[in-house]
């Protein structure tokens, strides 16, 4: 991988980030992770992406639904602005079981409709079913503990913080 700047980053996180979405979406997706400022409007996506204005209130607008970005306005301001809210990619782990539960269930629809095939021939479809069966299994508990090292990492911060603001009153 070589990333030496900005468009370089945003072209490979677009590619890895943003597989099974237009490539527009992945570039939008990968600036607002690295903007500043963190929240940007279509015409500052669209000049800096070097997109046209359509394009990114369309590719906007999935990723909203999605629930990967945010649409924002400003008292006293018309533009809208976009940014990556805080839990986006929480949301998107979590109803990461539903797609895994889907190829699962296409794996064993394929299964069946070539069961009278000999075990060889079916080998191929049973991994992938048991691939995602696996996944479908561990997914929750992946996200359990990583909800609860959040929530460990956010207790530690809060402590750090009273102590750092006790040293300072003390000083």
């Amino acid at each position: 991988m070589h990333i030496t700047d900005e468009d370089s980053f945003i072209e490979e996180a677009a590619r890895v980030f943003g597989a099974g979405m237009p490539p527009m979406a992945g570039r939008i997706w990968a600036y607002l992770a690295i903007c500043d400022p963190p929240e940007q409007t279509a015409a500052m996506l669209a000049e800096r992406l070097q997109a046209s204005r359509g394009s990114v209130s369309g590719m906007a607008r999935l990723l909203e639904q999605l629930g990967l970005i945010r649409r924002r306005t400003r008292a006293g301001d018309r533009r809208e602005y976009f940014d990556i809210p805080p839990d986006a990619l929480h949301r998107l782990m979590e109803v990461a079981i539903v797609r895994l539960r889907q190829n699962r269930e296409v794996a064993e629809a394929g299964l069946a409709l070539i069961a009278d095939r000999p075990p060889e021939s079916q080998a191929r479809l049973r991994d992938i079913r048991d691939l995602y069966g696996f996944f479908e299994r561990e997914w929750p508990a992946i996200l359990a503990r990583m909800h609860e090292t959040e929530l460990a990492d956010t207790q530690t911060d809060r402590a750090a913080r009273r102590i750092g603001t006790r040293k300072e009153v003390t000083a």
